[in-house]
């Protein structure tokens, strides 16, 4: 089993946007190298310009992690960036601002493809239900390597995150 650490993720403000996927991959074009992320980053800044996304290594983005998945066997999955203050929605309806409050989260660090999160957040339930955690709140992905760094799936790690109480 991998390391489970428990850590407190500061309160913070992000610019979210919410798809229907059949796969985390679906957000990349490996053949053009296109990024749907990137673009709403671009398309966000765009129509907010004083608004900032942390350099990389100080930035925290995440995925919310469907319980499930929808009838037809897509995930609904919520994406947020951080950014250093409030902006304006997009006027497209594209994505909008949230203030997050701090919470505490069970975080374990997954190695491989997107496809075999379910695998992470299982082993990271198994040790919540093992250590008598009481979850609070929806569970979260941060990309920390993926295609947009990383050349084969195998290498791609992500943080698997629930909060819990505490």
């Amino acid at each position: 089993m991998a390391e489970v650490t428990i850590k407190k993720i500061p309160a913070h403000i992000v610019y979210s946007a919410e798809y229907d996927i059949e796969d985390f991959m679906d957000f990349f074009d490996l053949e053009t190298e296109a990024n749907q992320l990137y673009d709403l980053q671009f398309e966000m800044e765009a129509d907010n310009p004083d608004v900032t996304v942390p350099e990389i290594g100080e930035d925290y983005n995440y995925f919310e992690y469907p319980v499930k998945r929808n009838e037809d066997g897509t995930m609904h999955v919520v994406y947020c960036d951080m950014v250093d203050k409030v902006g304006k929605d997009s006027p497209k309806g594209s994505y909008h601002f949230v203030e997050v409050p701090e919470v505490t989260a069970a975080c374990l660090m997954h190695k491989g493809p997107f496809s075999s999160f379910e695998e992470g957040f299982a082993e990271l339930f198994d040790w919540l239900k093992n250590n008598g955690c009481e979850t609070e709140g929806k569970g979260r992905i941060s990309a920390i390597n993926g295609p947009w760094d990383t050349e084969s799936e195998e290498n791609y790690v992500n943080e698997c995150q629930v909060i819990i109480k505490g």
